[in-house]
């Protein structure tokens, strides 16, 4: 008897372990497709992942910057997570100068967070993803099809002569299909665009708050409007095409 209650105890536990090895298994898969980065030189945020200005891109780590050269470690206003950023010394929607991460094919969210600057713009994969956030430690989030097996982002212009600066950086795998939700585009000036912070600015445009209003399981806004001047609008529509 009790060699055959030996038996099936073996049986149980073997069994344990393999089911646990699954889930193990799946834990680890999960975690590729999500990423949290703590960008700067200082103190590194819990769960989250340091990456200083001197990172250069490693296939074997996944990420990392492109051109470590052109980035800088730089202080911010904010605390904890938003104490420090790297600055982007060269920049545009063409720039190679990218933070780049490693991510299987499929959808995902991005969600940035600045460290100070007066008005800086987000581009990925060479193009604008999101335009003139305004204000120290503004965050914003956007969704992006992976094709290529790599996300490319960078922050630009914004305008001319002002730091570009990136404090953190949250992806987030949503679908193995990459393919975005139909999209609203929103085009316009100061009475349509963005205010940051998002939830908590003293005015919007009727573009930031038209998310209230539509069913985002179906549809993603993406408000490129812009409270620059006409030439500004132009060109970042042109680019927005390319």
């Amino acid at each position: 008897m009790r060699k055959r209650k030996l038996g099936f105890s073996v049986i149980i536990v073997i069994t344990i372990i393999s089911m646990f090895g699954c889930f193990l298994d799946l834990h680890i898969s999960a975690a590729a497709n999500e990423y949290k980065f703590d960008f700067g030189g200082g103190a590194v945020e819990p769960g989250y992942i340091g990456v200083s200005a001197s990172m250069a891109y490693d296939k074997s780590r996944g990420y990392g910057f492109n051109t470590p050269w052109n980035m800088k470690n730089v202080s911010a206003s904010g605390s904890g997570l938003t104490s420090d950023a790297v600055q982007f010394l060269t920049y545009g929607t063409k720039s190679d100068n990218t933070f780049n991460v490693d991510l299987s094919n499929g959808l995902y969210e991005v969600k940035v967070t600045l460290g100070n600057t007066s008005r800086a713009s987000v581009a990925a994969e060479g193009v604008y993803q999101i335009i003139n956030m305004t204000g120290n430690c503004a965050t914003d989030k956007f969704q992006i099809p992976i094709t290529d097996g790599q996300l490319n982002i960078l922050v630009t212009e914004g305008k001319e002569g002002t730091p570009f600066t990136l404090s953190a950086l949250e992806i987030k795998k949503i679908s193995d299909i990459p393919v975005t939700n139909r999209t609203i585009y929103i085009g316009g000036d100061s009475t349509v665009c963005n205010y940051y912070p998002l939830d908590s600015s003293a005015q919007a445009g009727w573009g930031q708050m038209l998310h209230k209003f539509v069913d985002t399981n179906t549809f993603q806004i993406r408000n490129m409007a812009s409270s620059a001047n006409l030439q500004e609008v132009f060109e970042m529509t042109v680019n927005l095409k390319r």
